[in-house]
């Protein structure tokens, strides 16, 4: 052994010597901590079962993406990653912006929850307008090229429209509403002095058109009877262009076909967001005829049961024809005649149904009759003078010959929510409302919401129909194919919120996860907004690491003022019905490339009471710490949270399953 190895060895050992046993060594405190830690695993073990080794407790993807600017937009002032489609959907957030021109690559990081496989790079124009691409996380470039207009497949255009001059009309049929409107049973009282006198249109079979249009004509062994619901024209066309599907998967996804709680079947409940569509907001759901172009419509998904119950049917006006009639425009509307345009069940599979497939085959034309219709011969044009309304509607029965008026799932139901006011009185239809109008769904709809929702995505506009019992709207989804003026949405996505739980007392902890709980949004690109939202503490519990922030070393109930005049601490936002308090918050400055997550990841508490800090746990550790993305519904007092998510135990046992733990609450298990 050399002497230099020797002398190293013998420093070495001075160390280890002086560590344990002089100067700062603490024998009986490193004891102490040793037992802590073991008490907190032993707790925690009880609660959450084996945790997995490799469990880090993070929710978040980080990534980075260059996203070339080149949308079917006039101009482009930014761009965005968010995590969901936001036409129509309070539910999208913003992970990252930059400002842009058209035709320039931004490169973009970003920090998106974990329960997202897929993202959004949306541009953005000068007056609001977004045009989005789906990516996959991890994808490390997005180009909207494959999206623009240019490369869709053809809508008809004047120079596509069938030449005719007449077409025959079928015997009318009076409408559900009409018949229960001249009822004299009682269930229909709804309908009483309702003033509905509407008759409803189908063209009659046998006839023939130019330029690819043409009518269904019976099938072998389907009888005579077959053919009586058949009178549509329609021609057959190209499926989506590349790269159009994925979008409009991921946009009606976003919007309509998504569960708030997959296992239960919870859908949804899109009521408020199509109440305040541009197309609602603007005029009650109706159309404008540009006077150009044929009236078509694209069915691309029938995702109900009762599809074969549905016929799709439109009407017009001229608003200055209101004004001469005298009467109200509703009391108008009610006596139109109404016309079929699709019907649902000759478009759509029961084999697609199941699979929640999207198509786009077909192309279903909308004559303009010149004159009230009558059974025969009918002047007609295959398209429509300008500045007519166009409505729509859904005939529910299974013939549209014959109309069962006592069936409580039969009825029209309108894009013009103000003619629902009877049929969301009634059957089933009644369900959809909200629960304080003796609806089952809560924050459902009011007596004149509509159950059509039209919004524009991407330069094509859609009709989402809700048929039925629940707000969802995912139940026929039809593209506009041409001859209708386009009204933009202009959403306003919010900045992605991480919301930061604490337990006070890990040795003992609930798990409730609620004893601290701190939310954080990005206010811009160096500015966060940290907030206190909850404290479930007793204790007196300090905040500290929030570097920046006004409140940062401050006692959390007295932030809040909710110590009593004896110096007793008070739960602040975690009881129903208990002390309710407004969140406290201030700004915070921080480095441009410095993200949120990052930020938390400093912040720890103290408890006073205890003389312990509780920070971000280590690798395996249990969970008295953790950083959760979006506006985290934590759980009540006393409530545990792998409770108040059910998955969360799993998730806990095994890192790689049930990632999205936290999108599912039992939600009278936590405070919303």
């Amino acid at each position: 052994m050399t002497k230099k190895f020797l002398f190293m060895l013998l420093g070495a050992a001075a160390i280890v010597s002086c560590n344990k046993f002089d100067l700062n060594y603490d024998e009986a405190a490193a004891a102490e901590k040793a037992k802590e830690a073991q008490e907190v695993k032993e707790n925690a073990a009880k609660i959450f079962g084996e945790i997995d080794p490799k469990q880090d407790w993070n929710s978040i993807n980080s990534g980075a993406v260059s996203i070339t600017a080149n949308a079917d937009l006039d101009d482009i002032v930014k761009v965005q990653i968010l995590t969901e489609a936001p036409f129509l959907n309070n539910d999208a957030k913003v992970l990252a912006e930059a400002t842009a021109k058209k035709g320039s690559t931004v490169p973009l990081k970003y920090d998106a929850p974990n329960a997202y496989k897929q993202l959004v790079a949306a541009c953005i124009d000068s007056k609001g307008v977004y045009y989005i691409q789906v990516f996959n996380v991890g994808e490390t470039s997005v180009s909207f090229a494959q999206t623009n207009q240019s490369n869709s497949p053809r809508r008809a255009l004047a120079s596509d429209a069938p030449d005719f001059t007449s077409i025959k009309l079928k015997a009318h049929q009076k409408s559900i509403n009409t018949r229960r409107t001249e009822s004299t049973d009682a269930k229909f009282s709804m309908w009483k002095d309702s003033k509905w006198s509407d008759n409803m249109w189908v063209i009659a079979d046998g006839q023939t058109f130019s330029d690819g249009w043409k009518m269904d004509s019976p099938k072998e062994g389907e009888g005579a009877d077959a053919a009586k619901n058949r009178g549509v024209i329609y021609r057959d066309i190209d499926g989506f262009a590349d790269g159009e599907l994925a979008n409009v998967e991921f946009i009606m996804n976003s919007l309509f076909v998504k569960y708030v709680n997959k296992e239960k079947k919870i859908k949804k409940n899109n009521a408020a967001s199509v109440r305040n569509s541009a197309y609602n907001v603007s005029g009650f759901n109706y159309f404008e005829t540009d006077g150009v172009n044929p009236v078509t419509l694209i069915p691309i998904q029938a995702y109900t049961d009762d599809f074969k119950q549905n016929h799709i049917f439109y009407y017009y006006y001229k608003p200055e024809d209101v004004i001469a009639s005298g009467m109200d425009e509703v009391e108008y509307i009610k006596q139109l005649p109404k016309y079929m345009a699709i019907q649902v069940e000759r478009i759509q599979k029961t084999v697609e149904k199941d699979a929640g497939a999207y198509y786009r085959r077909q192309e279903f034309l909308l004559p303009y009759y010149k004159n009230d219709p009558v059974q025969g011969d009918n002047e007609a044009s295959a398209i429509f003078p300008k500045g007519y309304k166009v409505g729509f509607l859904n005939l529910k029965t299974v013939n549209i010959g014959t109309y069962n008026i006592d069936n409580k799932e039969y009825g029209c139901t309108y894009g013009d929510g103000r003619l629902n006011y009877e049929i969301n009185h009634y059957g089933n239809f009644l369900s959809a409302m909200d629960i304080s109008l003796g609806g089952n769904c809560e924050g459902g709809m009011n007596w004149t919401d509509p159950r059509i929702a039209i919004f524009t995505a991407n330069g094509k506009t859609y009709m989402c129909f809700e048929e039925g019992v629940d707000c969802n709207f995912s139940d026929m989804l039809i593209e506009i194919g041409g001859g209708l003026n386009r009204i933009d949405e202009t959403p306003d996505p919010d900045p992605e919120t991480y919301t930061m739980c604490f337990e006070d007392r890990p040795a003992t902890a609930d798990y409730d996860l609620n004893d601290v709980v701190l939310r954080c949004t990005r206010k811009d690109k160096t500015t966060l907004i940290l907030s206190i939202v909850a404290t479930g503490a007793l204790d007196n519990v300090y905040i500290h690491g929030a570097t920046g922030w006004a409140h940062n070393d401050k006692e959390v109930h007295e932030l809040f003022g909710a110590v009593d005049s004896e110096g007793n601490n008070h739960f602040v936002n975690t009881e129903k019905g208990g002390n309710v308090k407004d969140a406290i918050s201030a700004e915070v400055t921080v480095s441009e490339t410095l993200s949120i997550p990052d930020y938390l990841k400093n912040i720890f508490i103290e408890n006073k009471s205890t003389g312990k800090t509780v920070g971000i746990p280590q690798t395996g550790e249990p969970p008295y710490a953790i950083i959760v993305p979006g506006i985290f519904e934590y759980p009540l007092e006393r409530v545990c949270i792998n409770n108040a998510y059910l998955k969360f135990n799993n998730w806990a046992q095994d890192m790689t399953t049930h990632t999205d733990w936290y999108t599912e609450p039992e939600s009278e298990k936590v405070y919303e």
